[in-house]
């Protein structure tokens, strides 16, 4: 099933904020991912081995979160754009079953001659209002016409 369009680039400026898209993957998502992914990483799933390591519990794999990082810039690219560049750095630890939000904003835009490239910040946010990774994006869209 396609995924629906957020927003039209087009209609954004420097500064404008990206809608949001809320999220709280639990241990059988992660335990999707991971198999499919063809690792197993005790700290992912099990409770013992996560708290072994200090933990308090099962993390969300980073890979996890750029997935669904680069699943929302397919949806904000919609439906000529492409992924220029995703960077992330990924400062705190999400847990299974905690509900997070992704969310960004423009910085930048700039007219090319493949068309307009557009600068984004990206962040993952918790409930707590922390930010678990900040990404930095580029997304090119070709110029209408």
């Amino acid at each position: 099933m396609p995924l629906p369009r957020l927003v039209d680039l087009g209609e954004l400026s420097e500064g404008t904020p990206l809608p949001e898209r809320s999220l709280a993957p639990d241990i059988m998502d992660v335990a999707k991912f991971i198999g499919a992914a063809g690792f197993a990483i005790p700290i992912f799933l099990d409770p013992v081995a996560a708290r072994a390591t200090g933990l308090e519990r099962p993390l969300i794999p980073a890979e996890y979160k750029s997935a669904y990082l680069l699943a929302y810039l397919r949806q904000l690219a919609k439906p000529d754009g492409r992924i220029v560049r995703l960077q992330s750095g990924f400062r705190r630890p999400d847990y299974h079953g905690n509900r997070f939000t992704i969310g960004g904003q423009v910085t930048r835009i700039e007219s090319t001659e493949g068309g307009r490239e557009i600068y984004l910040e990206l962040w993952i946010e918790q409930a707590s209002g922390d930010r678990s990774v900040r990404s930095s994006a580029v997304l090119l869209m070709p110029e209408a016409g």
